[in-house]
């Protein structure tokens, strides 16, 4: 049951995580925050190419 839920809170917390770079500072946590908030729509991404 955990390979179930890894991928999911795999990029919850990278969210988060991107959601509280953008809010701390610039430079470093501009890139971590666009990091951590792109790995969702590079998952959809990758799940809408392989339904195609």
């Amino acid at each position: 049951m955990k390979h179930v839920f890894a991928m999911p809170l795999l990029i919850a917390v990278t969210s988060l995580t991107g959601l509280i770079a953008a809010l701390l500072g610039n430079g470093v946590y501009d890139w971590l925050s666009w990091l951590g908030l792109s790995l969702p729509l590079l998952a959809v991404a990758i799940a809408m190419s392989r339904k195609a």
